[in-house]
């Protein structure tokens, strides 16, 4: 495949959805265009290079990207388990594109990926479980669901959260899913606590909507300030400092702040309005987390220099409520 030309390999993608091509192909054929010195011009404008492949393909780009980073994840860990595949598949020698032949469809193959990484002997019972007889996707969505729930359970508490206001949090995060057409505008918003595993950022949920054609359209970040910590210069500082480098992975961060918080809203208002964090909500709750409040709304849309990371873990990880899980 390597030593075709960058038209032919293209040409191979025409109208693969309604031909139903397999999506291992699809992402095959795609690193391979990449690889082409055409493909190279093409790839350096991402917008173009996938705008280019979705209307080839008629598939969202989003889903095009979806394929080829669960391609990249299944051969990995085909790499990482080697001699377990082998083990479990009773093959001598692991084949070529053994574990997808098991997996199958792709979304399996997704919600797979996505068990190794929070759980690998439990991914690798599932597949030898799904060598002998079809499992369910209800039911693998099930296993996903327990061992994400395991891994996050022992996850570190946000830097300005403490212990005594968890309940609350939650409570909290229950009210603003009750009322986010307040903040949207709309109902077409889906908000996730504790759902996503960044790499280099940690917020408390975030919220996402998307398209009818399951374009990504938003993705909102909430993150909760309660607790006391110390009253000082420094430590409001790191406050600030803290905001303004999540606020770089979101379009919107959500501030939420309880009535226990140390500083005000109008002191925090002021701080971020000084230095030009515009893209920072502030929405303020009661000590029990049963009322809020909107003090401060988000000013503009542009999207921030770290966005485009946050939108791929995203798609990496899937969107349970638009069916890309």
């Amino acid at each position: 495949m390597s030593t075709q030309s960058f038209d032919e390999l293209l040409a191979k993608l025409d109208n693969a959805r309604d031909r139903r091509l397999p999506w291992t192909e699809i992402a095959m054929l795609i690193n391979a265009i990449e690889r082409t010195p055409a493909g190279k011009q093409y790839s350096a404008n991402k917008e173009h290079f996938w705008e280019m492949l979705a209307q080839k393909t008629r598939y969202t780009r989003n889903a095009l990207q979806r394929m080829r980073s669960t391609l990249i994840r299944g051969n990995a860990i085909a790499d990482r388990e080697k001699m377990k595949l082998q083990e479990i598949l009773g093959q001598r020698a692991l084949e070529p594109n053994a574990l997808f032949d098991v997996l199958g469809h792709f979304h399996t193959a997704e919600l797979f990926a996505r068990i190794h990484s929070a759980d690998p002997d439990a991914a690798l019972d599932l597949l030898a479980e799904m060598r002998d007889k079809k499992v369910p996707v209800v039911r693998i969505k099930e296993i996903l669901s327990e061992v994400t729930n395991r891994k996050y359970s022992s996850s570190a508490a946000p830097t300005f959260l403490m212990p005594k206001d968890a309940l609350h949090r939650k409570d909290a995060l229950a009210l603003i899913d009750e009322h986010k057409s307040l903040l949207y505008g709309g109902d077409d918003v889906s908000i996730y606590f504790k759902r996503y595993n960044f790499e280099f950022v940690s917020i408390d949920a975030v919220g996402i909507r998307c398209g009818e054609d399951g374009a990504l359209q938003l993705v909102d970040g909430f993150m909760f300030m309660t607790g006391s910590p110390r009253n000082n210069k420094l430590a409001f500082q790191n406050l600030l400092s803290d905001i303004d480098y999540r606020s770089s992975f979101f379009r919107h961060v959500w501030l939420c702040r309880n009535s226990s918080f140390r500083w005000p809203s109008e002191e925090i208002n002021f701080a971020i309005d000084a230095l030009d964090i515009h893209q920072v909500g502030i929405i303020e709750f009661d000590e029990t987390g049963s009322e809020m409040k909107i003090v401060r709304r988000p000013k503009g849309d542009t999207r921030p220099s770290r966005y485009s990371l946050t939108l791929r873990e995203i798609m990496r990880q899937g969107i349970p409520d638009f069916g890309m899980v």
